[in-house]
């Protein structure tokens, strides 16, 4: 019995190679934008272009970029490994980057604004809130970053209470904060 059980362990251990041709790898150059966004799997995620530039609307989200040391306010650019893992049974795939290298560090303009979602309503299952005022009153974003909501923390407790869809506009604050402009439908 111990001994079937072992080749059954092995017989999966196998199985699951990457020499199965459901694992791709391929090098590609990423742009990782100055500020992360929300996300309803991760809180918080990366603003990534691949193969492109930064700017233009064919970015993606994403919660993890193996092997970055990254830091707020500065867009990075890099060579990664991508590696494509296909589901078994299912047409879904998983995708995740290695950093190989990074090409470029650059500050983003001190004054630069980005928009983020706080309450959307997504796939008509629901409003997601990625906001929350903490005991001592400061609000995170994805429970992971700390803002200051400036003029508007009355209106964020009100979207809150309201399950609004609102987004942000932000700058960059001391420490690793976000500073709240401004507020939209």
């Amino acid at each position: 019995m111990k001994n079937i059980f072992l080749l059954l362990i092995a017989a999966l251990f196998f199985s699951c190679s990457s020499d199965d041709k459901r694992v791709i790898t391929e090098e590609v150059n990423l742009f990782v934008d100055h500020y992360k966004t929300t996300s309803v799997l991760n809180g918080t995620a990366f603003v990534i272009f691949e193969n492109g530039a930064l700017g233009n609307d064919d970015f993606k989200v994403l919660g993890q970029i193996d092997g970055l040391v990254y830091e707020p306010g500065f867009i990075y650019q890099l060579t990664a490994s991508k590696i494509i893992t296909q589901n078994p049974g299912t047409d879904a795939k998983t995708v995740r980057y290695q950093v190989i290298s990074v090409t470029n560090r650059e500050a983003a303009r001190p004054d630069a604004e980005f928009r983020i979602p706080l309450i959307e309503f997504i796939n008509g299952a629901g409003y997601a809130t990625y906001i929350r005022r903490q005991a001592d009153s400061t609000f995170i974003l994805g429970n992971q970053i700390p803002f200051n909501c400036n003029y508007f923390c009355v209106d964020l407790d009100d979207a809150i209470q309201r399950q609004d869809a609102i987004i942000g506009t932000f700058t960059h604050g001391p420490e690793e904060t976000y500073v709240l402009q401004a507020l939209a439908n």
